[in-house]
């Protein structure tokens, strides 16, 4: 069994290729190719420890994360997570990946699949609110997937956007970014907004002028006390499209508003209703929630393995 470390994860495969692995994993859910049980979820305190497995005829993954909030004081990464990749004929331990690397390249080709099927094509314009490992992934990816001329980022102090800035130009430096000390400035610029926090409360203000009929992708939240978008939001979308229906009874950015009646569960679709052309996405305000699932990590490990030099 090999041990595939962040920096190789990150340098394998451009992003094109992730985003055409993770349109993949959506489309071979769809159709019953692999089976994804539903994670088990074990919340220990303010701590949780999340276990995803997932099966192919010719492999199957398990990743295992743990969250530990009150890392953040103690200088340490708030997130630690692994996968291991075994040949599915004979059970055989083959990889074991870095899971914070492989998640966030992962879940920000979930993202930007969101914006391939719901931004504008000539979208020039996108906000990141939450500047962590995954809000850095993020912008990278959106920005492989629309022509952006300008970066609006936000996050809680000043040092960290220009941490960001800086790292973020040394990949894009044609791309202007703009940190914004107000979140509503932020929306009301950006044709595309990218939540990726942790927050119990929405981030985005409710004031409607500021995202009406603009894309509003959602990746932060995964438990149902957090949030990252406002009721107002859901009260304008007619459609609501998820990257799996897990998230109904998982994220608070869908429970809460079904929960107050501003969406219907009919309201609710995979995105992979837009990958296979089966539906088309309405006019207006655009809304993808992700909250992550184990097909992702097993699509991402295998396009790692099998590529390793």
């Amino acid at each position: 069994m090999i041990q595939v470390d962040s920096n190789t994860i990150g340098s394998t495969m451009p992003i094109s290729a992730w985003v055409t692995a993770i349109e993949l994993a959506f489309v071979d859910t769809a159709t019953g190719k692999i089976d994804v049980p539903q994670r088990v979820h074990i919340d220990r305190g303010a701590n949780t420890l999340l276990l995803m497995p997932c099966f192919s005829e010719d492999y199957f993954s398990t990743k295992l994360v743990s969250v530990f909030p009150e890392n953040l004081k103690r200088n340490e990464p708030v997130i630690y997570g692994s996968v291991v990749l075994n040949d599915g004929h004979t059970g055989k331990p083959l990889a074991v990946l870095d899971g914070s690397k492989l998640t966030a390249m992962r879940t920000a080709a979930v993202g930007s699949v969101g914006i391939k099927y719901l931004a504008p094509a000539n979208a020039d314009t996108l906000g990141i609110i939450g500047l962590g490992i995954q809000g850095f992934h993020q912008a990278l990816f959106a920005c492989q997937q629309r022509s952006i001329k300008q970066l609006r980022i936000h996050d809680r102090t000043e040092q960290i956007m220009l941490r960001f800035q800086e790292r973020f130009n040394a990949f894009y430096p044609d791309i202007e970014v703009i940190p914004c000390k107000r979140v509503l400035n932020l929306c009301k610029a950006s044709e595309i907004i990218i939540t990726a926090t942790g927050s119990h409360k929405p981030v985005i203000p409710s004031a409607t002028a500021c995202w009406k009929d603009k894309t509003i992708i959602g990746i932060g939240s995964y438990k149902p006390e957090m949030r990252e978008i406002p009721d107002a939001v859901f009260k304008e979308v007619n459609q609501v499209f998820v990257d799996t229906l897990h998230g109904l009874n998982e994220a608070g950015d869908l429970l809460e508003p079904l929960k107050k009646n501003f969406i219907q569960e009919e309201q609710v679709f995979p995105i992979t209703e837009l990958i296979q052309n089966t539906m088309q996405p309405e006019e207006g305000t655009r809304f993808f929630k992700s909250v992550g699932m184990a097909a992702f990590d097993l699509y991402g490990a295998i396009l790692v393995y099998e590529n390793l030099s």
